[in-house]
């Protein structure tokens, strides 16, 4: 990847647009890029940076920071880069988020980020994401790997050098994806703390189990031999222990069993014989109860057949009612046909009112038509024929608007005539001051090109020796020769002023031709501005421009006064058109409306008389029915049969509730004898007192109750002793099951333990080495052999960077620590005894071959561009002249290297330069300078 133009609007210091052509530092070599402290030479890098992948090089900024603090309102920022990659050629143009002015309006928008790459075949790539994703794929590098690779700050690569292994763990960590090595190590170091803690739990779990064994305060002897067994450290010998207590408390169990059997058969014998003497007390005293209940019923029966009596006597008139409400009943629906009679007849009233109602509505209707028909024919008969008068409208407005189009199209072509006068001003214009810079131009090239052939002359003539021929013309002698001027210009500069007056000439010739087309232009107006006003006005054609221009205004306003009253004439007849044409259509449809009024009117006045005959028949039928029914209405007979029903359905119901009364004592007095049968029957000994029964089942409940109680403090005894059994037995199972578990987990343990140790360098008596650090140590190697090939040139052979095969001490991690190899006297020691120059050269050493190393694992990538920072002020002279060789061997290979830096010696040894000066107003510029 090669930049090849840089950019910048408003970004960073530089406020305003600045453009860096990258190609005018050539292919390969070495630039400096200079200037004050805080002008912006590292912001060159970061918007380089920030256009490929959306973000600045370094960390400390982010990208919605860029927008330059010193723009002018309104000033866009962004970043245009155009780089090639082998022969291909990209562009992007990128901006960050950044507060803009609103461009309607007042107050401030926040422009969104976006970037837009352009394809080698033209094609375009939108959205910042997007656009990211497919630089990373065109360089095959992330901004990472990017930023290791093409930007070396010197500060960066100090701390590494003198950084522990732990801190180049880290970085390396980053650079060469190792973290999946450090994952590894973590996950087994917490699956042996996660062994040893499950070790310890489950140790401590047997010991809690072991707390809860339960032996009864009677049983000394297991108790003793019990907290004996605990003091061993054999878990076998617990177990052997619980099992032998288990054994003993389940032989007292099966004892309380046994004696708890033998209780519940006594009191099962003294409860059968307690039932058969309650069951006997109960049949004596139901007996008793029932001969008394019985004689109360005999008294009830009594009454009960005397209410019978009564409510028979009552009910004997019910016939004659039922008689009547028969008949009663039959005339009901005469009643109802007289009501829907009289509804029939309310009716047929109430619709020849309505139908007389409508006839009259009709009748006024079609008088008011009548009226109004003849109130348009008297219309009609008033508006003239509109049809001469319209011709004649047509006519002069066609007159008005042809004349109307004549001036449109003169004014236009006054528009296009003094539009095309102006563009041959300015293209005359443009034409002289173009004509006079060739001129300018034509006279400096002619003599540079004279003090050039007089420079070679004069060279030329320097050389020259009596009796030696001339190389031009041959003489031998050479009275006046030519003089050496002071100041020849080189063959370069005289090409560059001919390249600049070719252009100049190109130009005028643009400029020339542009004069020639736009006088042509003017020129075709002016012809068709006469033609137009020859049209206009034939008889008196206008002195000039001005005066077709003042006779077509005052022309204008009075055809549009014109326009005006034919626009009011074409109304007032569209008026007497619309109204001769709505009364034509409004006295067509009232004659239709009054012959169908006419038709309607008949038809009412034969359905009136109808209805009228219909309603005078009804109303004699309904007066013959009403003089035969007794009562008024059928309400008022209903009323008189409801009320019979039920004088009879009271005293019906009377009946049967006496008859009910009746029955139901008499079957209470047979319940009443069979039940005392019964309790007869279930006595066993008749001839015992109650009282002594009463007595002989006080005893039997005594004895009952002395045989619970007895059970009951067996079953506590058992109650007591069944948790204890329970604990026992769950702590055995649990305890058995734990010692089991504890013995795998140990066999884990030392296993994951022993790994553990192994890959996070804690293996005691060992070099702490982690995996991790194994597997950067060989990157490192890498690094090193990269490194030192740089190195050994910058110190002539002295110094060579090597790894520390052992640690300071056994504590540390180990593995990444470098020593210094002195070749001159033989003897390896600390990286931190170099001077200031040395560590410099030792740090660009190691930065070189970590950028080397990247690029060779980002697959073979070839950056052909490369930036370091700063650094060069602790070397000498002669280091300085090595530093600068070692970079110089980088851009052989076809790479441009440039080197940030303040140092005024490396300005003075390299060319080409890229110089950034802050100005008074805080922006900063760049300027390209070779030579």
């Amino acid at each position: 990847m090669r930049p090849e133009t840089l950019i910048l609007s408003a970004f960073g210091p530089y406020a305003s647009r600045q453009e860096i052509p990258f190609e005018k530092l050539g292919k390969h070599g070495l630039y400096v890029i200079s200037g004050d402290t805080g002008a912006g030479k590292t912001t060159i890098f970061d918007a380089i940076t920030f256009a490929l992948y959306g973000e600045p090089s370094g960390n400390r900024r982010k990208a919605d920071m860029l927008q330059s603090k010193y723009a002018a309102n309104g000033e866009e920022t962004y970043v245009e880069l155009t780089f090639s990659v082998g022969s291909a050629r990209y562009q992007i143009h990128r901006n960050p988020e950044y507060q803009r002015p609103k461009k309607r309006g007042e107050g401030w928008i926040t422009q969104k980020a976006d970037a837009v790459l352009t394809m080698p075949d033209g094609s375009v790539v939108t959205g910042a994401r997007t656009v990211t994703e497919k630089c990373e794929e065109i360089l095959g590098l992330k901004r990472e790997q990017f930023t290791q690779i093409a930007m070396l700050a010197q500060g960066e690569f100090q701390k590494m050098l003198f950084s522990s292994t732990e801190e180049k763990s880290r970085i390396f960590r980053m650079l060469f994806h190792t973290a999946p090595y450090q994952v590894f190590q973590e996950k087994m170091k917490q699956k042996a703390a996660g062994l040893k803690r499950a070790y310890e739990e489950v140790e401590q779990s047997i010991r809690q189990y072991a707390d809860g064994v339960l032996i009864p305060e009677k049983e000394e002897a297991l108790r003793a031999k019990w907290e004996e067994s605990l003091q061993s450290p054999d878990k076998e010998e617990w177990l052997l222990t619980i099992e032998d207590i288990l054994e003993t408390m389940q032989k007292e169990e099966e004892c309380l069993e046994q004696e708890i059997s033998r209780t519940e058969e006594e009191a099962q014998q003294y409860g059968e014989r307690l039932n058969e003497a309650v069951q006997e007390l109960k049949a004596k005293r139901g007996e008793k109860q029932q001969k008394e209940e019985l004689e109360q019923l005999i008294r009830k029966k009594a009454v009960c057949q005397e209410a019978l009596r009564k409510a028979q006597e009552n009910a004997k008139g019910n016939e004659l009612v039922q008689e009547r409400i028969l008949k009663e009943s039959m005339q009901l629906e005469t009643y109802r046909e007289l009501e829907e009679k009289k509804k029939s007849w309310e009716k047929r009233r109430k619709e020849a009112k309505n139908l007389s109602d409508r006839l009259a509505a009709v009748m006024e209707k079609q008088r008011k038509a009548k009226e109004e028909i003849e109130r348009c024919r008297a219309l009609l008969s008033e508006i003239p024929d509109p049809e001469e008068a319209w011709k004649e409208l047509l006519r002069q407005k066609q007159q008005t608007e042809e004349r109307h189009q004549n001036l449109k199209e003169f004014l236009l072509i006054c528009g296009q005539y003094q539009e095309a006068r102006k563009e041959q001003e300015t293209a005359q214009e443009a034409y002289l001051c173009v004509r006079e810079k060739v001129e300018k131009a034509q006279k400096e090239y002619q003599e540079l090109e004279r003090a050039f052939l007089d420079g070679q002359a004069g060279i030329l003539a320097a050389g020259l020796t009596d009796g030696e021929p001339c190389p031009v013309c041959g003489a031998l002698h050479h009275p006046d020769p030519a003089k050496k001027p002071e100041e020849i210009p080189d063959e370069q500069t005289l090409k560059q002023k001919k390249t600049v007056l070719d252009m100049l000439m190109e130009e005028d010739k643009q400029k020339s031709r542009k004069a020639g087309e736009a006088k042509g232009r003017t020129e075709t107006a002016a012809g068709q501005l006469r033609q137009k006003a020859a049209l206009l006005w034939p008889d008196e054609e206008p002195a000039g421009l001005k005066e077709a221009y003042q006779r077509m205004k005052e022309e204008g306003c009075t055809l549009e006064n014109r326009r005006r009253e034919l626009q009011q004439k074409e109304e007032s007849l569209n008026k007497q058109q619309k109204q001769k044409q709505d009364a034509q259509k409004r006295e067509k449809e009232l004659e239709q409306q009054t012959e169908e009024q006419t038709g309607i009117i008949l038809h009412l006045e034969r359905e009136t008389a109808s209805m009228r005959t219909e309603q005078e028949t009804e109303g004699k039928r309904i007066q013959e029915i009403g003089e035969s029914l007794p009562y008024d209405s059928y309400e008022e007979a209903r009323n008189v049969i409801r009320k019979m029903e039920l004088e009879k359905q009271e005293k019906e119901e009377a009946l049967e509730v006496a008859k009910a009364a009746y029955q139901s004592t008499e079957n209470e007095i047979s319940a009443c004898e069979a039940s005392i049968r019964v309790w007869t029957e279930q006595q066993k000994d008749r001839e015992t007192p109650e009282e002594e029964k009463h007595r002989e089942k006080e005893e039997l409940e005594q004895k009952k109750q002395e045989t619970l109680l007895k059970k009951q403090r067996l079953l506590a005894e058992k109650e007591q002793l069944l948790p204890v059994l329970s604990a026992d037995r769950s702590a055995l199972e649990k305890m058995r099951a734990a010692v089991r578990q504890q013995e795998e987990t140990e066999k884990e343990y030392r296993i994951a333990g022993a790994l553990s140790d192994t890959v996070n360098g804690t293996l005691g008596g060992k070099e702490k080495i982690m995996l991790e650090t194994y597997v950067q140590m060989a990157y490192f190697d890498r690094i090193l052999i990269r490194a030192n090939r740089r190195l050994l040139v910058m110190t002539d052979g002295q110094y060579e960077l090597v790894r520390k095969k052992t640690a300071d001490n056994r504590r540390s991690q180990s593995g990444l620590d470098m020593d210094v190899i002195d070749h001159y006297n033989g003897t390896q020691r600390s990286i931190h005894t170099l001077s200031g120059g040395e560590s410099f050269q030792a740090s660009l050493s190691l930065a070189l071959g970590l950028s080397d190393e990247i690029q060779s694992m980002a697959g073979g990538i070839r950056m052909e561009a490369m930036f370091v920072d700063e650094g060069f002020g602790t070397l000498d002279e002669e280091a300085l002249d090595k530093a600068v060789r070692a970079l110089a061997s980088l851009s052989e290979s076809n790479k441009l290297v440039g080197i940030i830096s303040h140092v005024a010696e490396l300005k003075d040894r390299i060319d080409k330069k890229i110089l950034v000066k802050k100005e008074k107003g805080g922006e900063s510029r760049a300027y390209v300078v070779i030579g």
